[in-house]
């Protein structure tokens, strides 16, 4: 029988310098690095095997059951939002990739001191069967989907201009792109995560997931620089826990990045009886806890809401995480973070578009954005038409609200995340006329009328 790919949360070692450990397993390519040989000492003889690539992701805040994370460990990191470095700190744990024989998960679980969590394959949520024909039911934009609109008809509707006269076009903010790669001769990639032998930032193709992101924050903040995240190309919940302990440790060093992006997550939801631990089930998987570290370390998380909407779901949709109260999950459904939907520039709402309430936090979507626009993807785009015909999905959406919040950032640079949230919710456009709905969230993002709220 297949191994199943976990992984393995390692209590009571002794790491006191939490962010060395980490860019000392980085730099060491592949080689195993002593914190790792540590945890495995503690599951030997039971079949583990470690999972390439070899990383030892360090863990600040412990699990809380019962109340999620024990948030009192997440004030240390509200120093990373100066310029100076800060100290180290010591790890609660370690969190290593690994593998092991499905009948030997029960015995891994009971072993002191060790947890057992999903590392679990993500979903890049581009849509994955656009077709641009004709027009779609009035308030709906389903198969087959409107037309896509141009670059400067969303700058239109979002309302840059007024910050844009005012000299706000996100510069001096740094976004991190959490995705497969961009492409930095097109772009402006200025750092990330680099890592001997792996995919290095700015290295992807023009026709990558990543690269679409890219242009997609330049469309509200088009001065903004990109760091680039790029899975260390491999698109599980391990892979995104790296990067993101990855830009936990350059805001420890500089305070940037000051936001990320997100677009991506599950198609489905698994049965609890089958992995209970599961991203999906269980708010305390290492993943979902970086995030939170992230966000207390001061930098906003958006995330996708996915593309699993009821009316029209993209192909690659399981049953089980189709529609309302099922299509949001994970980290992309956590309070902290701010989840985004997406809509086309008639303010309908495309049918693929995941509908809340959320998993963890009923009141997601939190917004809603444009997507469906010639950004990277389309006729005289940098990325052509090989792809995609346009940029789509919930993934152009996010990016979209990203480059939103990096010029409100640059506007003022010392809101702190729920500061910048407050901004972005005060601007919206509600269509819904009310005060949450499962399609739009609270409302569509507006630059101008953020702009507005954040000058008075």
């Amino acid at each position: 029988m297949a191994k199943v790919k976990v992984l393995l949360e390692v209590a009571g070692q002794d790491v006191p310098g939490g962010f060395e450990s980490f860019q000392e397993s980085a730099d060491s390519a592949f080689a195993v690095h002593p914190t790792m040989t540590s945890s495995m000492d503690r599951v030997a003889g039971m079949g583990v095997e470690l999972d390439e690539p070899f990383l030892s992701i360090p863990m600040f805040s412990d699990p809380a059951p019962g109340s999620g994370i024990g948030l009192t460990s997440l004030d240390a990191f509200s120093a990373f939002a100066a310029s100076s470095t800060n100290p180290d700190l010591p790890a609660t744990s370690v969190v290593i990739a690994a593998e092991v024989d499905p009948a030997r998960l029960d015995d891994l679980r009971a072993r002191d001191g060790v947890t057992v969590w999903a590392n679990s394959a993500l979903t890049l949520f581009q849509n994955d069967d656009v077709l641009d024909l004709a027009r779609s039911r009035a308030g709906l934009d389903c198969r087959p989907f409107r037309q896509a609109v141009s670059l400067e008809v969303v700058r239109t509707m979002l309302g840059v201009r007024r910050a844009w006269d005012d000299g706000f076009r996100g510069q001096n903010i740094a976004v991190a792109i959490v995705d497969e790669g961009v492409n930095g001769i097109q772009y402006p990639v200025v750092d990330g995560f680099a890592r001997p032998g792996a995919q290095q930032p700015g290295a992807a193709p023009i026709t990558s997931h990543g690269s679409m992101c890219a242009a997609d924050i330049l469309v509200a903040a088009p001065s903004a620089r990109l760091y680039d995240y790029p899975f260390l190309g491999i698109a599980n919940s391990g892979g995104a826990l790296a990067m993101f302990q990855a830009i936990l440790d350059h805001r420890r060093i500089d305070g940037t990045p000051h936001l990320t992006s997100n677009s991506y997550g599950f198609a489905g939801v698994p049965p609890i009886a089958s992995f209970p631990e599961h991203e999906v089930h269980d708010i305390n998987h290492p993943f979902t806890r970086k995030v939170r570290e992230v966000v207390a370390s001061g930098a906003v998380c958006l995330f996708a809401a996915g593309n699993c909407g009821q009316n029209c779901p993209s192909g690659n949709c399981q049953p089980s995480g189709i529609g309302p109260g099922r299509s949001i999950h994970a980290a992309n459904s956590i309070q902290e973070v701010i989840t985004v939907a997406a809509v086309n520039t008639r303010h309908e709402r495309i049918g693929y578009s995941s509908q809340g309430p959320g998993m963890f936090h009923p009141e997601k979507p939190d917004l809603a954005a444009y997507s469906h626009f010639f950004g990277n993807f389309g006729p005289d785009r940098p990325g052509g038409e090989t792809d995609s015909p346009f940029d789509n999905g919930t993934s152009a959406a996010t990016p979209v609200a990203a480059g939103v919040a990096a010029m409100l950032l640059s506007a003022n640079p010392s809101m702190t995340p729920d500061q910048l949230r407050d901004a972005m919710l005060a601007g919206l456009h509600n269509v819904s006329g009310t005060d949450w709905d499962p399609g739009y969230g609270r409302g569509i993002v507006n630059a101008a009328a953020s702009y507005s709220a954040l000058k008075r």
